[in-house]
């Protein structure tokens, strides 16, 4: 079975239209990959749709026509995670899993416990990466979105914007387990996850959580690292739960 190769548009378009991809993905197309006319790959909408298309032109710059079928994305219910800052590749790894499961905000917080907090333009090269393997990992899986992290903020920022009900904060202390709290809210009611770094949250930050509304909820005895407790989290929360109109 040949690997159907995916591109993200930026629009729905109509069967017979033909779409011009862009730079980036025409050389990826033409000179990576080595499509050729004839050849057929996928297009991605912004609403998660995949769509057959033909090469027509392989370029660069790659000339695809619509020619279908016409199928939903994967749908899951709507997750943001919020991960403590850890090292750059164990980050990347957690945005390469978020993208595939569908997390639709993944951002990075400094905690209490947080280390080697870099500068801004540091960050910016970071946060330009986990883009990139993000958007990598959401093609393969077939998503027309992936979720991008914005600057690094402090833990009291997001408590200050968590939706009251929405958000769970992942400490192992006497918590009851995220699958229970899960599976006792509505699947399509979506839901803000808290991962401090492996050294997990102080005592004054679970204490600020709990004010605020948010529940703490555990993974199981073990002690997990952060982008492991990030990724058995997001699994639990996406498609651990039934999707919006599955029951």
């Amino acid at each position: 079975m040949r690997h159907t190769f995916r591109y993200v548009v930026g629009h729905d378009p109509a069967d017979g239209e033909e779409i011009t991809l862009a730079e980036a993905d025409s050389h990826h197309l033409a000179r990576v990959v080595r499509r050729r006319a004839g050849d057929e790959v996928e297009v991605i909408t912004p609403g998660a749709a995949l769509i057959g298309c033909v090469v027509i032109d392989a370029g660069p710059p790659s000339v695809l026509r619509v020619t279908g079928p016409r199928r939903p994305g994967p749908q899951v219910p709507a997750v943001h995670l919020w991960v403590g800052l850890a090292d750059a590749g164990r980050l990347d790894l957690v945005a390469e899993k978020a993208a595939e499961l569908g997390v639709v905000g993944l951002d990075v917080m400094v905690t209490a416990r947080s280390r080697r907090v870099p500068d801004e333009r540091a960050w910016a090269k970071r946060t330009d990466r986990m883009a990139r393997v993000a958007e990598a990992a959401a093609r393969q899986s077939g998503r027309g979105t992936w979720a991008s992290p914005g600057p690094l903020v402090p833990f009291g920022h997001v408590l200050d914007h968590i939706v009251p009900g929405q958000g769970i904060m992942l400490d192992p202390r006497e918590a009851a387990p995220l699958a229970d709290i899960l599976r006792a809210r509505p699947p399509d009611q979506p839901v803000t996850i808290l991962v401090g770094p492996d050294t997990g949250f102080d005592d004054a930050e679970v204490a600020a959580a709990q004010a605020a509304g948010v529940v703490t909820a555990g993974l199981g005895d073990g002690m997990l690292r952060a982008e492991t407790a990030a990724i058995a989290a997001a699994v639990m929360a996406t498609i651990g739960r039934d999707a919006p109109g599955e029951r």
